[in-house]
């Protein structure tokens, strides 16, 4: 095989790079790519696919992701026999769509008929499947002089999430007794009839506040029912025209796609999104049936869906049969993000209270949030934060550890699997996570513990550069896929970044947290900052003097730290009231209060 005539290779693997090299296969051919392993050495034969993509671009780009989803979902419901849970359904699929309309715009005219190598990858990607490989082979398909080549990995080593090492005394403190009484109960119930219990509640997805209502119900004489969908029906559920509801989101996605890429690439991106919404569409279909055989099995007349993040797919579907069946949703917020993060908005397409008929919060901000949000249909409660977040101040897990510093990395590559929420390429995001390592962590007279954020799915082929490179002889490197919550004990200090609802776990175990608010990856809302300034220890990573201060600040004694964290006490307590959690404790007895008031 030869590919010299290449003169244009596009490949994000930088092991499949060196063997095409080794191998003479691409000797004067300029790669592009948008891997920061690839790109980490400044080759000058590698150019950054997205190097034009500058900070007001990526900007415009992230912003108008939710106007547009919002204009699609209004589109979509303007066909009579569209439900509002079809028209999320296309919303939700037009979003995902950016990540490929943003790598159709890195594409110039010559790419659609110049010669053209795809060095594709093939190897483990986690749960999700193998999403390494960026879709240049469905872009450039109208290419006559387009080759795709598929290279397997030798290192192919993908671990998943675990709690290896974790001992079971720490995840049962953590869980508490409410976790306890959950598992007992699922699995004695489900052998016993619905009909000698006051209430039915469904669970499809469980969280921590999931579990704990659950338990308090079940204490009340509430049968708790884990369910997936399963079987087949007739399909009475299903009543869109198809064709007709892709018609009527057409015009609102090809007037994006003719902004943003050249004018070949055009045709290819709307045929794409047609495929990937008919997809997508059939999915759906497909799960609103094996609901609805699984629901009309249920045969107690209480019946109340209690879930965790049903706004997808799943979701969804599920909410057309029990729109059809009476049988109202209740969900249980996930995470603070969406109440912190100034660029979530491109996301509330699948907000919880897209989907439910109602959800249960952690505080009244989350309200104001969701309840504007395009989408809303529900009516929501304020019930708190859970227990287990209550529950870290109590230490859980070993505290032997002699390392007083832990900085908890958020540092998450798109690839082709994530949204943006920020205006960063991976490659800047990599170089900033590198700059907080060299500028900051490496200079403190501390020992640090770098833990890297347990992603389950994999974005890149290659190793991350920024753990490759000299970490810093004081830095230990924690990259096994254990959650940071079993870790807090071991540390005096926490440092994290960017505005995701990791940051939950370190506040509510009393500990000092440092933040650092990056402008252009997840930013805090403008009110979210003022509380989260007088409440915790924030750095703004655009501030002049940024690394300077950020380092001088953690390199006080810890005493002196923890001194300063107590001076904040009383505005702690109010922010933590307004952004975490409204009420001190008892999330889950209220939030059963509530299900039996309002629905059993």
């Amino acid at each position: 095989m030869n590919f010299s005539n290449f003169n244009s290779v596009l490949c994000d693997s930088k092991q499949a790079l060196e063997w095409a090299h080794a191998h003479g296969l691409i000797k004067n051919a300029i790669v592009r790519s948008s891997s920061p392993a690839v790109l980490w050495d400044d080759n000058p034969n590698i150019r950054h696919m997205e190097a034009f993509w500058n900070l007001d671009k990526m900007k415009e780009f992230q912003t108008t992701i939710q106007r547009f989803s919002e204009d699609i979902y209004d589109s979509a419901l303007r066909v009579s026999s569209v439900t509002h849970e079809e028209a999320l359904c296309v919303s939700q699929g037009a979003v995902n769509f950016q990540k490929i309309l943003f790598k159709a715009a890195c594409l110039q005219e010559e790419d659609f008929s110049e010669s053209r190598l795809f060095l594709r990858v093939k190897g483990n990607g986690g749960p999700s499947g193998n999403n390494m490989n960026a879709p240049w082979d469905r872009l450039l398909s109208t290419n006559p002089n387009f080759v795709s080549y598929t290279y397997e990995l030798n290192s192919d080593r993908w671990d998943v999430l675990t709690t290896e090492g974790v001992s079971k005394l720490d995840r049962i403190n953590l869980g508490g007794v409410e976790t306890i009484i959950y598992r007992i109960i699922t699995r004695l119930m489900r052998h016993l009839p619905s009909r000698i219990f006051s209430g039915e509640v469904l669970i499809p997805n469980e969280n921590e506040l999931v579990i704990e209502t659950a338990a308090k119900l079940a204490l009340h004489g509430v049968k708790i029912t884990e369910i997936e969908p399963s079987g087949t029906l007739n399909k009475q559920f299903i009543k869109h025209d198809r064709a007709e509801l892709i018609r009527s989101i057409l015009p609102v996605v090809g007037a994006r796609i003719k902004k943003w890429v050249v004018s070949p690439a055009i045709s290819p991106c709307e045929n794409i999104f047609i495929e990937d919404i008919d997809k997508r569409l059939s999915l759906f279909d497909n799960s609103v049936v094996r609901w609805g055989s699984l629901i009309l099995e249920k045969i107690h007349k209480n019946r109340v869906v209690l879930t965790n993040s049903p706004g997808n797919i799943r979701g969804q579907s599920l909410s057309v049969v029990c729109n059809a069946l009476n049988i109202p949703i209740v969900s249980a917020q996930h995470g603070i993000t969406a109440g912190i993060n100034a660029l979530h908005g491109e996301v509330s397409v699948g907000l919880e209270n897209s989907v439910s008929d109602c959800v249960l919060t952690y505080n009244k901000k989350i309200d104001e949030i969701e309840n504007n949000s395009h989408f809303s249909k529900a009516k929501s409660f304020v019930v708190g934060i859970s227990s287990r977040h209550i529950r870290m101040q109590n230490g859980i897990g070993n505290k032997a550890n002699t390392i007083p510093i832990v900085y908890i990395s958020t540092n998450l590559y798109k690839g082709n699997l994530g949204l943006f929420t920020s205006w960063q390429t991976d490659y800047e995001s990599a170089r900033r996570e590198h700059k907080i390592i060299t500028n900051v962590l490496s200079k403190l007279p501390y020992r640090v513990r770098y833990k890297t954020y347990p992603n389950d799915n994999r974005r890149y082929a290659d190793a991350d550069p920024v753990l490759d490179s000299e970490l810093g002889s004081n830095i230990e490197l924690f990259d096994s896929k254990v959650d940071m919550r079993y870790l807090l004990a071991e540390h005096s200090v926490i440092v994290t970044s960017v505005a995701t609802s990791t940051l939950s776990w370190p506040v509510m175990s009393g500990k000092p947290v440092v933040f650092i608010n990056q402008r252009d990856n997840g930013p805090l809302t403008n009110d979210a900052y003022v509380s989260l300034s007088k409440g915790i220890f924030v750095f703004n990573d655009h501030d002049k003097n940024f690394y300077l201060n950020l380092r001088e600040f953690l390199s006080q004694s810890i005493d002196v730290i923890e001194e300063l964290w107590q001076e904040k006490k009383v505005a702690r307590e109010a922010m933590i009231k307004e952004y975490f959690s409204g009420y001190g404790n008892g999330a889950g007895g209220r939030a059963a209060e509530i299900i039996l008031r309002e629905y059993l």
